[in-house]
């Protein structure tokens, strides 16, 4: 599995359109091939910051998305809204383990 997770920001006054846009991503992400996960949250105290979360079943998956129309649509819906600070990381757990709490 793969994790992509990290935050962005945009623009002050283009938070419902990032919302929108992210909602499409997710949708059309959540229809490819290796999507496990994907999903988005807009910051309570910052509501221009954005945190991303996805899981992917391998690099293979990853790459193919990077590649995908609705991938490259998405990007280009949000470089009018001012997107900035954009923090991603790549997480490859060797290890996966449920916690019992």
């Amino acid at each position: 599995m793969i994790i992509i997770t990290g935050t962005m920001e945009v623009a002050p006054g283009n938070e419902d359109k990032a919302k929108e846009n992210f909602a499409l991503a997710a949708e059309g992400a959540k229809s490819e091939r290796g999507c496990i996960e994907y999903r988005f949250w807009q910051s309570v105290s910052q509501p221009n910051l954005f945190r991303v979360y996805e899981e992917w079943e391998d690099k293979g998956c990853l790459k193919e998305h990077s590649e995908h129309p609705n991938f490259k649509a998405h990007g280009e819906r949000m470089a009018p809204l001012g997107v900035t600070n954009r923090k991603l990381k790549l997480i490859e757990p060797d290890r996966i383990k449920d916690l019992a709490i």
